[in-house]
């Protein structure tokens, strides 16, 4: 039997990521929608050395059982917005999954981090949710990005406990330590993802590494 926990947080999760994948024609909507707020997230939860070794999302996911301490690759991504307003959750994909802008013209899709251009089982299959959690399990009361550099594909490393799985794809994650990298390009699909690499392809103009230049107007798209 199913527990009453364990059915709350599928709740929240499905409420906060749906089935399906929007498509670059889709992708209307402001991939930075909502109020980022990070104030309620500590610094602790991120650390500046990346772990040595890790590895990807994809290699852990299959194996791992709920209670395993965990540390893997991955990249912020797999929607059009992986954050979720006013909890600290959100969804992360395998690096081997390519969003838009690698395998396409350059700014052919407003939000390539749907990974729209990408088979959406393979998307299922190669992602997960990571929760910031405080003491008592429950995610902490504030949206991710922004905190500790999170934004949308960049690439980072997750220490943390598997919280929920289901055979249908569903991986939880809650994350006691992340290391925040940079972007890929399409001369190196893995930039960003090492060590020394954490501002690769990161808007210079975005100090607050939330994905969003916070002087929109000193620079071209």
């Amino acid at each position: 039997m199913t527990s009453p926990i364990r059915i709350g947080l599928l709740t929240v999760l499905c409420t906060a990521f749906p089935l399906g994948l929007a498509s670059c024609g889709d992708s209307g909507e402001d991939g930075n929608a909502g109020i980022v707020r990070t104030a309620a997230i500590p610094t602790a939860y991120f650390t500046r050395n990346r772990p040595e070794t890790a590895k990807n999302l994809i290699e852990i996911k299959p194996t791992a059982a709920v209670g395993d301490d965990i540390v893997f690759l991955a990249r912020v991504g797999g929607r059009v917005d992986p954050f979720v307003d006013g909890v600290a959750i959100f969804q992360v994909t395998d690096p081997s999954l390519q969003s838009c802008e690698l395998i396409g013209e350059e700014d052919h899709c407003p939000v390539p981090w749907d990974y729209c251009c990408e088979d959406g089982t393979a998307v299922n299959a190669g992602s997960a949710t990571i929760r910031i959690v405080d003491e008592t399990g429950e995610p902490l009361p504030a949206r991710a990005q922004g905190a500790g550099g999170l934004a949308p594909a960049r690439f980072l490393v997750v220490d943390g406990t598997v919280k929920d799985k289901n055979d249908q794809g569903l991986f939880v994650v809650d994350a006691r330590r992340i290391w925040v990298g940079g972007r890929p390009d399409r001369e190196d699909f893995l930039k960003g993802s090492r060590a020394g690499e954490e501002k690769a392809n990161v808007d210079p103009h975005d100090h607050d590494f939330d994905g969003i230049p916070d002087h929109g107007h000193d620079h071209h798209h």
